[in-house]
């Protein structure tokens, strides 16, 4: 502030020398309370490990008592987890398929140049899909908390490698291929566990499996179960 006052009269711009000085002390006194309260709370508060499992939510009509239909035991949450796949395919065919902003979608994903020139709006269309993408996710995220009953931070990442895994089994780009590559997955992992013997069986190589089917996809059908041949034309 002395400075200040002694450089004033040879500057060119009129600064509040005061204002300036009253705003560094109210900021510093306001850092420092709140460094003193943050202590605190953190002191106080129990925070729960970010290595720890956490207990996930269960519900009674999800969650409950598991089903016996002739003599094969079933899960309830499986059962939600196929009535989730099946609304969840149905809705995004429809959409993609039958609505104005999916049938953008598709255009968008083709040529989005030529898509901007048609007078769609590339920027929604994309804002569009990945908000698409989180809600799937997150139907995705439940079902997989109800399954195993607890979650911690390590959960989504072989989650997200079967999901991508799926996706090429079945053909990237189409909802059917998504469905089926998943379940493709799922019948391989348990055949897997179940049915072969010795050092290579058991639940240890299931995903070893998953991943040797994944390979030979892609050698032998590179665009996936169900997806189409794409010529390219100059």
């Amino acid at each position: 502030m002395t400075a200040g006052e002694a450089t004033k009269s040879h500057a060119r711009v009129r600064v509040g020398v005061r204002a300036v000085a009253v705003s560094a002390g109210v900021a510093a006194v306001t850092a420092e309370v709140g460094w003193i309260l943050f202590k605190v709370l953190i002191n106080k508060v129990e925070w729960p490990s970010a290595k720890a499992r956490i207990p996930f939510p269960q519900l009674d009509v999800v969650t409950g008592k598991a089903l016996q239909v002739g003599g094969v035991t079933i899960q309830r949450s499986a059962i939600f987890t196929v009535a989730a796949l099946a609304v969840c395919a149905v809705l995004l065919w429809f959409f993609i398929n039958r609505t104005r902003l999916g049938r953008g979608m598709q255009a968008v994903s083709q040529d989005p140049d030529t898509a901007r020139l048609m007078g769609i709006n590339v920027d929604r269309i994309i804002v569009v899909a990945f908000a698409l993408g989180a809600v799937l996710a997150s139907i995705a995220g439940v079902s997989q908390g109800l399954q195993n009953n607890n979650i911690d931070f390590r959960m989504g990442f072989l989650a997200g490698l079967k999901a991508f895994t799926a996706a090429v089994l079945g053909g990237i780009g189409n909802v059917y291929g998504a469905v089926v590559g998943g379940l493709v997955l799922g019948v391989v992992e348990a055949m897997a566990t179940q049915y072969i013997p010795g050092q290579f069986g058991g639940s240890t190589w299931k995903d070893v499996w998953a991943f040797v089917i994944l390979i030979l996809v892609l050698v032998f059908r590179p665009q996936g179960l169900l997806g189409a041949r794409v010529v390219d034309r100059a």
